[in-house]
């Protein structure tokens, strides 16, 4: 089964195009490295590296105004492949779609996601638009 870490550059460029407007909510799944894949060799857990991008990236999350709205530890698959488990999952909410892409254009942004991508094996990015609700789901 194919792993991934970055979007690729279709995918990118379809989002970026793709008209949303008003806050956006991006659903980030986990799964972490055992042992962080570094190409300068440096020594590191999948959970140490990904902390190392947290840090690292609050300041450019921080200034496009991004806040995270929501975060938990999966347990268990009730519905879907039981072995596609993931470490951790959660929503950052963004201003605007812009606000996002603002942020990972940023060339300090660029700078340090490598702690990013050493860390992840694999996961998923969905954005999501807050819609009104009529009492009944849909």
């Amino acid at each position: 089964m194919p792993h991934f870490v970055d979007p690729d550059r279709d995918a990118f460029r379809q989002f970026a195009e793709k008209a949303i407007e008003g806050p956006v909510q991006m659903l980030n799944l986990i799964k972490l490295r055992e042992r962080a894949a570094y190409d300068d060799g440096r020594e590191a857990s999948g959970a140490e590296a990904y902390k190392a991008y947290s840090a690292a990236s609050a300041e450019f999350f921080e200034k496009v105004g991004g806040e995270i709205t929501w975060r938990g530890v999966p347990q268990f698959p009730v519905i879907g492949p039981r072995d596609q488990v993931w470490d951790l999952g959660f929503v950052a909410t963004y201003p605007s779609k812009d606000a996002f892409l603002q942020m990972v254009k940023d060339p300090g942004y660029q700078a340090i996601v490598f702690h990013r991508q050493a860390a992840v094996l694999d996961s998923r990015l969905y954005c999501f638009k807050t819609v009104e609700s009529d009492g009944a789901f849909g």
